[in-house]
């Protein structure tokens, strides 16, 4: 048995060309191509220019993709927030606020010439054990 042009994707009999640019049907076991099932083969038939009446934009073969993925952006939105937020946008929000905090960064050497640290910590154990000596 040779395979000669298209062949029937259900029943693997050769179909000829003529016949699918009249009628997307299969003259062997009568079964209508234009169905969601045969979809890879009517985008090879789209592609090849053999038929000229089905376009990337048909709802009765892709209809329930398009409805499909609106439903799932929807989800989306609802289920988990960072699918949906553009967070370099975000950012950019905070990037052109420049706030002076007018914060004086403390050197270290000079932090610990300061006289007052170790009594501020003699008096805080002072405290602490007073506190103690109450409780009991």
């Amino acid at each position: 048995m040779s395979f000669e042009g298209i062949i029937c994707p259900k029943c693997s009999n050769s179909i000829p060309e003529e016949h699918l640019e009249e009628k997307l049907t299969c003259p062997n076991c009568g079964v209508n191509l234009k169905d969601k099932r045969f979809l890879g083969f009517l985008e090879f038939l789209m592609m090849q220019g053999i038929v000229s009446n089905i376009d990337f934009f048909d709802e009765i073969l892709y209809g329930d993709e398009i409805k499909k993925n609106e439903t799932e952006k929807e989800q989306k939105d609802e289920t988990d927030p960072d699918e949906f937020e553009d967070k370099a946008e975000k950012m950019d929000r905070y990037d052109d606020i420049n706030v002076d905090l007018h914060e004086v960064s403390t050197d270290e050497k000079e932090f610990r010439k300061w006289k007052g640290l170790e009594e501020d910590w003699q008096e805080f154990n002072k405290q602490d054990d007073n506190d103690v000596e109450g409780e009991a």
